[in-house]
């Protein structure tokens, strides 16, 4: 942003496919933005899109979420082709969460198929992820519809449920009890999850918003924990009602 900030006319159009928080500034991926380009509107493109089978023209809907009108408009009909599909959003702060919690819920589905475990423990690893996802992006001002969309729900699913995830094979790697470098070393590629691991955590204490599978992923990736010992602890918290 700060590179291309003296090449910008004014009001020109921005957006970001970053998919995250900005871990410098403790912050939203926009309110840096708004920071270092405040004249241009924020906004940011997520959801359920594997880069190869966007690339291979493989049907595929996403999310543009600002504040502006104009803005995800602009965008949206931008983006739009015989096999992508856009769909607007103004709530930016759900979109972000949903983009950057879901990559940390894929590492534990990783992990959990990686100890061999089946479809049943997947989707007790989404539904439970997804309480998560929204009980953090509430508490950050988010709208709760926002996570049962494409940014939302739609992409954690993605996420937790393909191996073209890095996040999920990072997960996996971890299970055949590799070191977190061996892990990346052998992922190959950035994994966002582990990046915005320890922010989301703290914004979460800092808020008291219980993030119980997030936690045992973070002490998996500490060595405070085996994979193993994670999931149990998970099977063995105290009953609450859904």
């Amino acid at each position: 942003m700060e590179s291309i900030k003296p090449f910008l006319t004014s009001g020109q159009p921005i957006a970001w496919v970053t998919k995250g928080f900005d871990t410098h500034q403790q912050g939203f991926l926009h309110e840096s933005f708004e920071e270092i380009l405040g004249s241009h509107p924020s906004c940011v493109i997520s959801g359920p899109s594997f880069a190869f089978e966007v690339a291979s023209h493989k049907p595929t809907a996403l999310t543009v979420a600002s504040t502006d009108k104009n803005t995800r408009e602009y965008w949206a009909k931008a983006l739009h082709t015989k096999t992508l599909r856009a769909y607007t959003n103004e709530d930016i702060i759900g979109v972000e969460v949903g983009g950057s919690v879901k990559n940390i819920l894929a590492i534990a589905a990783g992990i959990a198929s990686g100890l061999g475990y089946g479809a049943n423990t997947q989707a007790a690893l989404i539904t439970r992820g997804l309480a998560e996802m929204i009980r953090f992006g509430k508490s950050l001002g988010a709208n709760e519809k926002t996570f049962n969309g494409l940014s939302g729900l739609g992409d954690l699913v993605l996420t937790c449920s393909d191996d073209l995830s890095r996040n999920r094979r990072f997960g996996k790697e971890l299970a055949n009890n590799q070191s977190v470098e061996q892990a990346l070393n052998n992922v190959g590629a950035t994994v966002e999850g582990l990046n915005t691991l320890e922010l989301v955590l703290s914004i979460a204490k800092n808020n008291q918003i219980e993030m119980p599978i997030c936690e045992q992923v973070y002490q998996v990736t500490q060595g405070l924990v085996s994979p193993t010992e994670a999931v149990n602890h998970l099977m063995s918290r105290e009953q609450v009602n859904e």
